[in-house]
């Protein structure tokens, strides 16, 4: 049982790693805006509660 690794193997997994951690990269940058979006949001529910407080 001969397992040989030549350097078409090699370069594939390195490509294939490569793919894999950019993925990772971009779900947690989406996650982070994700967040941020929320946030914004709440911020601006929470203006527009003391405003409308204010006005009564």
């Amino acid at each position: 049982m001969g397992l040989e690794v030549n350097e078409d193997d090699i370069q594939e997994m390195v490509e294939e790693h490569g793919q894999e951690r950019t993925t990772d990269e971009l779900m947690d940058l989406h996650h982070e805006q994700q967040q941020e979006v929320m946030e914004e949001i709440s911020s601006a529910e929470e203006e527009e509660e003391k405003a409308e407080e204010s006005l009564t």
